[in-house]
Formats: C-alpha cells, structure tokens, sequence
C-alpha cells in the first residue's frame, strides 16, 4: 500500500467517525444535557492533545493567543448550536445541514471584503438552499432543531475565516488546543450555570463521551493534519464530501432515519451543492498542501488556510 493510499483511506475513516458521531451525540443527548456533553468531550479532547501541543505554545505571541480565544468563542456558539440541534432533529439531517458550511464560507469572505464569490460557488450555494428547504421544510416553517444546526454551519464558516487570517503551521496545534479548552470550559460554566452538570451515569454513555472525545475530536484531527501534508486538495475535497454521506448511512441503519423521496432529493441537492463549492477552491489554489478542512464538528487544519480566508481551515 502506498503511503498516499494509507491516508486516503485513514481520512476516509475519519469522515465515517464523524458521521457516526452525529448518531452517538443524539442518543447520549437523550440521557445528558448538551452542554454538559460538550463539557466532557472537549475537555478531555483538548488534555489528549495537549502533550503533542506542548512545543508550539512557545511560539504564539500574544496577539496569537487573543486571536485563538476569539475563535474558541465562535466555535463554542457553533457547538453549542450543533449540539442543542442534534438532540431536536435527526442525525441524519444534522450531518447534512452542518456540511452548509463549506457554501457559507465564501459569503463571509465576500462580506469581510476579502473577495467575492466565483460564479461556481454562487451556484453551489443556490443548489445548496434549495437542497435545503426540501430536507427541512414543513410547509414554510423550518424546524426548530434544523434552524439550529444552520446556526452551527453558519458560525463554523465564520470560524474558518477567522482562524484563516492568523493561523500558522507553527502555531496550530497549539492555537486548537486553546480552542478545544475554551469549548470545554465555556460548556462546563453553561452547564453549571443551568444545573445540567452530570456525570455520565452508565458505561455505554461513558464509552460514548470518551469515542467521540479522543477518536472524533483529538485522533480525527490528528488524521486530518497529516493526511491534508500528502495528498492533493481535490482528492482531500472529494473525501470530505463522504462526511454527511456517513450520517446518513450510520443514520439510517442505527437510528432509524428515513427520508421521503421530497428529503432525500434535498440530501442529493445539498451534496451536489457542497461539491460545486468545495472542488471549485481546490482547483482555483492548487496547492498540494493547502486541501479544505472539517465542517462537521468544527476542526480544522489552521495550516491549511493560513494565507486565504476562503479556505476551509
């Protein structure tokens, strides 16, 4: 096996743990609290990574960590979001709508006044939105639960060009670190605030929290940052588009999750618009080591978009 094949196929396994982790999150929100999920995954995630992040802390200047606390707070809006969301729709839906973010993107990069939209990306998104209203639409209300992920995909693009403006590969690890913590520990002040704290009460939800800490949060990322070194953009692009195709895989056969020709049509158009979106940045910038990024909970690789807003970190 090559090594270029080993991390296709490692990436490839990531993108199915994220799927999968849409289902895991939605049946442990039945028995915990949002924020307190989101205060045990991310803590124990940011400690994982921790020791490897070590080194890289001596090279953030203060105006790093001030940037890095900033983007910890976005993507604790999009968590939050993301999380509360997941447990009010289903898992498959939340997989879909959260992959909106890579046909947001390029519209906060046009209202920052850092360059507008190429006339693909225009269409992606056109396709995207309408994608949209036939998975989510009840007669002309969007559910409640589908607002929210769109809050979290919205917020997940706003953290990819901000972390795109000053992130370095010297600092990357260390500035995800600090991301990771804050999520953590925003989450854990929600949750006591609220009196949600709980610890988990049964072995197959502690089984859960530490899966989707350690394999979905900390390796995943881990995975993605070397694989995104080695393999071009539009192969690391396609891959990630197998992302919401997983949630609704792991949907379907473990949680039950069924669309009517109307929402799977929606799903199909989603898709369609994402990859419109996405293999339109990777071929325009052609960089080998510059591939997109994460949507789906939020990680992103912040070498990867360190000198374009545009893209996915």
């Amino acid at each position: 096996m090559s090594y270029r094949t080993f991390w296709s196929i490692a990436l490839l396994l990531v993108t199915a743990v994220w799927g999968w982790s849409f289902v895991a999150k939605h049946e442990t929100l039945a028995v915990m609290a949002p924020s307190t999920l989101n205060a045990w995954m991310f803590t124990l995630a940011a400690l994982a990574l921790l020791p490897f992040s070590i080194r890289s802390f001596r090279h953030l200047k203060p105006r790093d960590w001030a940037n890095a606390v900033f983007a910890g707070i976005v993507l604790f809006a999009a968590f939050s979001l993301q999380t509360s969301g997941t447990a009010l729709t289903t898992p498959s839906n939340a997989g879909f709508i959260t992959g909106l973010c890579t046909v947001f993107t390029p519209l906060f990069v046009y209202f920052i006044g850092r360059g507008r939209p190429s006339p693909k990306q225009a269409a992606g998104t056109v396709i995207a939105v309408f994608g949209l209203a036939l998975l989510s639409l009840d007669g002309f209300a969007l559910h409640y639960g589908d607002l929210l992920i769109l809050g979290c995909a919205a917020c997940f693009a706003l953290h990819i060009v901000i972390v795109s403006t000053f992130a370095t590969p010297a600092i990357s690890m260390a500035s995800t670190s600090i991301q990771l913590g804050l999520v953590g520990s925003l989450s854990l002040i929600w949750s006591l605030a609220g009196n949600q704290f709980s610890f988990p009460s049964a072995l197959p939800s502690t089984v859960t929290i530490l899966s989707l800490a350690l394999f979905a949060t900390a390796l995943a990322y881990a995975i993605q940052n070397r694989a995104q070194t080695v393999l071009a953009p539009e192969k690391v692009a396609l891959i990630l588009i197998c992302e919401p195709v997983f949630s609704g895989v792991f949907g379907y056969f473990l949680a039950g999750d069924r669309f009517p020709p109307e929402r799977l049509a929606g799903a199909a158009l989603i898709l369609l618009g994402i990859a419109v979106t996405e293999l339109r940045i990777a071929r325009t910038e052609g960089r080998p080591n510059r591939p997109a990024g994460r949507c789906a909970d939020g990680l992103r690789s912040e070498a990867s978009g360190a000198r374009n807003p545009a893209r996915r970190t």
